[in-house]
C-alpha cells in the first residue's frame, strides 16, 4: 500500500493548546492535606487540541499548515517554538486571552490531577473578517480543510460557514471534529466525526453504542445539517460511517487501551491524509481505524510515524 504522504498538504483550522506533563514518583502523603507527594523527575511540552491534529500530520509525513489563536504568553512561545521544530506551518492570531494549557500531574503512571489554563475565546467581527482574508489564500492551496473545534470559541458560526462556503465553491473536502451542540455552524460539511456522547448530544436523545442506534440517529443529522457524511467513534466497537444511502460498522483494531487521549485527533488526521491521496473513504476509513488502535497504546496526546501504520496494517 502507498502511504508515501511527503506531497500531501493540509489545512488546519481550530482551537489550538499546550499539553503539559509532570512525571514523578509518589512515596508519601502530604502532611499538609490527604494528597500524594509528587516528586517529578521528568517534564514534557506537547501540541494539544488543533495542534495535535497537525502534530499526528507531519509524524505522517504530511505537510500542514495550522490557523488559530494563542496567548502573548510563555506557553504561546513555547508552543510555536515546538511547532517550528516539527516544520509545523502556521498562522496564528494572538490575543489577550492565555493560550489554552492543559498540565498534567502523572504519579507513577496514574494521572493524579489536571490543571487547566484557559478563558473563553472572544474575537471581534473586524479581526475575524481580517483573519478570512489571509486564510482564503491558505485554503486554496490546501488538498483538504480540518475544522478541529474544541468549543474554545476560535470556531465561530461565520468563520466556519464562510470556510465550508468556499470549500464547496472550489470542490475541497471539509472534515469536521465537532464540539458543542449548536451544528448549525456545520451545515454542508462533507464529513464530520463525532464520538457516541457527542451524537447523543446533538440528536437530543440518548444513544445506545448500537450499530441499529448509531444509524438511526446519523441518518436524523445528516439530513438536518444537510452533510455528506458522518464517522462516528465508538471506543471499543471501533467506528461506524453512515451516509444517506448505507452505514458501514469497522470493528476496532486494538485489544490494549493505555490512553485514548488525543486519539480522536489522530482519527482525523489520518482520515485526511488519506483521503488527500486519493484513498477511497471506507479504505481510508479503516486505515485512520488502525492508526487509532496504535497511538491509544501511548501515554498522552501520542501520535504516530507512517512505519508504525504501516506495521499494524499488516
Amino acid at each position: 500500500m502507498n502511504l508515501d504522504f511527503s506531497n500531501t498538504n493540509i489545512l488546519v483550522i481550530g482551537d489550538i493548546m499546550l499539553d503539559k506533563y509532570f512525571f514523578g514518583q509518589v512515596k508519601r502523603i502530604s502532611p499538609e492535606a490527604p494528597v500524594p507527594v509528587v516528586n517529578v523527575t521528568k517534564e514534557e511540552s506537547t501540541l494539544g487540541g488543533a495542534s495535535n491534529v497537525a502534530n499526528n500530520i507531519v509524524s505522517l509525513g504530511g505537510n500542514v499548515c495550522l490557523c488559530g489563536a494563542i496567548g502573548e504568553d510563555l506557553h504561546g512561545r513555547e508552543l510555536i517554538k515546538i511547532a517550528e521544530e516539527k516544520n509545523i506551518i502556521t498562522n496564528l492570531i494572538k490575543t489577550a486571552h492565555p493560550t489554552i494549557t492543559k498540565s498534567r500531574i502523572i504519579g507513577e503512571r496514574q494521572q493524579i490531577v489536571r490543571l487547566d489554563f484557559e478563558e473563553k475565546l472572544s474575537i471581534s467581527s473586524n479581526t475575524e473578517k481580517e483573519y478570512l482574508k489571509d486564510m482564503i489564500p491558505l485554503i486554496d492551496k490546501a488538498d483538504l480543510v480540518v475544522i478541529s473545534d474544541y468549543a474554545k470559541g476560535f470556531i465561530t458560526p461565520t468563520l466556519c460557514s464562510i470556510i465550508i462556503s468556499h470549500c464547496k465553491e472550489t470542490n475541497k473536502k471539509v472534515v469536521i471534529d465537532p464540539k458543542g451542540k449548536d451544528w448549525n455552524k456545520y451545515k454542508g460539511a462533507w464529513i464530520i466525526t463525532p464520538n457516541v456522547k457527542e451524537l447523543s448530544e446533538i440528536s437530543e436523545e440518548e444513544v445506545d453504542n448500537s450499530d441499529f442506534d448509531i444509524t438511526k440517529s446519523a441518518k436524523t443529522v445528516l439530513h438536518r445539517y444537510e452533510l455528506e457524511q458522518l464517522l462516528v467513534t465508538r471506543s471499543e466497537k471501533g467506528m461506524s460511517l453512515c451516509s444517506h444511502k448505507e452505514a458501514t460498522h469497522i470493528p476496532t483494531h486494538s485489544e490494549e487501551v493505555f490512553d485514548v487521549s488525543g486519539a480522536g485527533d489522530t482519527v482525523v488526521a489520518t482520515l485526511s491524509l488519506a483521503i488527500a491521496l486519493g484513498i477511497d473513504v471506507k479504505e481510508a476509513i479503516h486505515i485512520a481505524n488502525v492508526a487509532s488502535g496504535v497511538v491509544i497504546k501511548k501515554m498522552g496526546t501520542a501520535s504516530l510515524t507512517v512505519n508504525e501504520l504501516l506495521e499494524a496494517l499488516k
